[in-house]
């Protein structure tokens, strides 16, 4: 079991999925990347406008995002792909963790919750890309057994999730009533400025 809270890693994080609500911590997490962390994980140098696109287009049908958050702040996402097809039984997973919050260990966490996330969908084969000198997503392939296939100007790795199980599914589970309580309490704290002012003047 993947647990949620990085207490291993750190005392103020935790992982946990993203909600359609909060695609703004994400986009600013994106945003932060520096050109170098940008080129790794989209293969190609993006700019701020692609990535606001990127991060609108994210969280849908077919995609979902497990992120590592500190202080209320995105510094590593995991996102799974292709569950709007989930005939073919493959999905995509990317990655991206910014400078300075690197050889953590949060890789590998977001990626076995992702794993198992793909495993409870009947996701049965994941595919990651990376370039030959991303050196942080080969240790993460070869952590997670997967089979490194080279390309033309990339490196693919696939990995069989295998089916899911009941430990699986009370894993997500377990997860996603953390997660659902993070944000419900977010909301609340975000509408205790309006309530104090409303008190104050008797509304």
């Amino acid at each position: 079991m993947v647990r949620s809270t990085m207490a291993g890693l750190s005392g103020k994080g935790e992982i946990r999925r993203l909600w359609l609500s909060e695609r703004d911590l994400f986009m600013q997490h994106l945003l932060r990347l520096d050109p170098l962390t940008r080129r790794q994980r989209f293969g190609t140098a993006v700019n701020d406008g692609f990535l606001e696109h990127y991060a609108t287009t994210t969280f849908g049908v077919g995609g979902m995002v497990y992120a590592y958050v500190e202080d209320g702040v995105v510094r590593g996402a995991a996102e799974l792909r292709g569950l709007d097809d989930l005939v073919a039984q493959t999905g995509e997973a990317a990655f991206s963790v910014e400078d300075g919050w690197r050889r953590m260990g949060i890789g590998g966490a977001l990626f076995s919750r992702l794993i198992t996330a793909a495993r409870n969908r009947g996701i049965r084969t994941l595919y990651m890309t990376c370039l030959p000198q991303n050196a942080a997503m080969r240790r993460l392939a070869a952590k997670f057994e997967a089979d490194v296939v080279s390309g033309y100007s990339d490196l693919e790795g696939v990995i069989a999730t295998g089916g899911p199980t009941p430990f699986t599914v009370l894993d997500e589970a377990l997860d996603h009533a953390q997660s659902f309580a993070t944000l419900a309490l977010t909301i609340q704290r975000s509408l205790w400025p309006t309530r104090l002012l409303a008190r104050a003047f008797g509304a």
